[in-house]
């Protein structure tokens, strides 16, 4: 479905001048009048309601909220049923959080009641999210086009399409860091111990440990193929004597290769087939949360990722995948509050409070950029440096900067560029066609 929200960007006055004229307009000639406000983020949200009240104030008008929740989901009645409603403004908020077991019943009071809204010359302004606004023609058609008029507060940036590529998923393998820091080296080193080890039973559970490792260090230099194999041979070797754990975590490596072939269906099945083994295991669920997002299952994707931290609300990687998994979906104010949460549990680890600096700057609030770029620089070494180098030219709009830095690094040897393509941090900050410049 293409973007229902009309291209009508203009500056925050502007749009706060246009919603006040229309509600003045229809005060003087008592006819309804139905806006929607359209933002990127609670904060401008609040921001925009705040300053439009003031105003409205002044000019003798009264406001009234109205935040739906499960008990509050019939907007229309709720509103009608007030003392002289046509006597108000209406700001209506949260329609993405009404009742039924879709939490769709807001949109579906709206459009079986749109009439109310005519009948009885109701002046409301919904104030939506840009996901809200996407589903309200989907769920609210014949509401939607009672609408008068729609203002952006979105900003210059476009929303678009994010496709969380496959290093937003968590694999479950013991891959310490050691003395060789090229994979290849890495490799060698754990294939010679392959071969070193005996074919029998004690010690069975550490070569299907090494076949998973190298899986993963396959994958990571960008061999799919043979991480595959690997993986597959430690399953053999498992067979169902060593179900439970052991399985279950190859088979997340192989739901990662699928993931990133853009198999989603396939790595459903591997991660469902994969939790009949390990049904308490954290990762997989908020990996198949992932990609249950990636085929638009939304709501299931939420549902598992609040099962992984009802078991390990302590791992920051989860509320960092999580974090994406809301970005992609456009709930910016809730990625925010996943990644201050893994920035809270892991204050040293940089790659939180780069992924809040981008998130800030998605919802267009420059001065927690700026704080969070700070943190992440003091805290980023070495390689974190470099990719906070490219993150920050993106950020400053500079994406040919930002090019030119992937490609020296990739270059030099200091990046891989199968890390960068998984790159969920710029994903959030570059389409694919200017991600897949970097490695022209």
């Amino acid at each position: 479905m293409p973007n229902p929200v009309p291209a009508n960007r203009q500056s925050f006055e502007e749009n706060i001048n246009s919603l006040l004229e229309e509600l003045v307009l229809a005060e003087k000639w008592q006819r309804p009048s139905i806006l929607l406000a359209v933002h990127k983020s609670k904060f401008g949200q609040n921001k925009a309601q705040q300053a439009l009240e003031d105003r409205l104030n002044k000019l003798g008008q009264n406001v009234t909220h109205l935040l739906v929740d499960q008990d509050r989901s019939d907007i229309p009645h709720f509103i009608v049923g007030t003392p002289s409603p046509d006597k108000s403004v209406f700001f209506v908020s949260n329609v993405d959080w009404g009742g039924g077991a879709d939490r769709k019943d807001a949109y579906r009071a709206l459009n079986i009641y749109r009439e109310l809204f005519v009948e009885h010359h109701i002046k409301i302004v919904l104030w939506l999210t840009v996901n809200e606004a996407a589903n309200l023609p989907r769920f609210a058609p014949d509401f939607w086009a009672f609408r008068h008029r729609v203002i952006e507060f979105t900003g210059q940036r476009l929303p678009r399409k994010i496709n969380l590529p496959a290093g937003v998923l968590i694999w479950d393998v013991q891959n310490p860091v050691d003395s060789f820091d090229k994979p290849e080296a890495r490799i060698s080193v754990r294939e010679e111990l392959l071969a070193k080890l005996p074919h029998n039973t004690e010690a069975l559970s550490a070569r299907i440990d090494l076949l998973n490792n190298l899986g993963y260090l396959y994958w990571a230099m960008g061999n799919s193929d043979r991480a595959a194999e690997e993986l597959v041979a430690g399953l053999d070797l498992a067979g169902e004597q060593l179900a439970g754990k052991t399985r279950s975590s190859l088979l997340n490596g192989l739901a990662i290769i699928s993931y990133e072939a853009e198999k989603y269906d396939r790595a459903i099945e591997i991660y469902e087939k994969a939790l009949q083994d390990n049904p308490a295991d954290p990762s997989l669920l908020i990996n198949l949360s992932a990609t249950c997002r990636a085929v638009g299952r939304n709501l299931e994707a939420i549902s598992l990722a609040k099962r992984a931290l009802k078991i390990d609300a302590r791992d920051p990687k989860i509320w960092n995948a999580l974090g994406f998994i809301y970005a992609a979906m456009g709930k910016f104010d809730e990625a925010i509050t996943c990644f201050g949460k893994a920035a809270e549990l892991a204050p040293r680890n940089a790659a939180y409070p780069m992924a809040l600096a981008i998130c800030y700057d998605l919802v267009e609030r420059p001065d927690e950029t700026g704080r969070q770029l700070k943190i992440a620089r003091k805290l980023a070494k070495d390689q974190t440096s470099i990719y906070l180098d490219i993150y920050e030219a993106a950020l400053l709009g500079n994406t040919a900067k930002s090019l030119e830095l992937a490609h020296a690094a990739i270059f030099s040897n200091q990046i891989s560029k199968y890390d960068l393509r998984r790159d969920p941090n710029l994903n959030l900050l570059m389409d694919s066609v200017q991600i897949q410049e970097m490695f022209a």
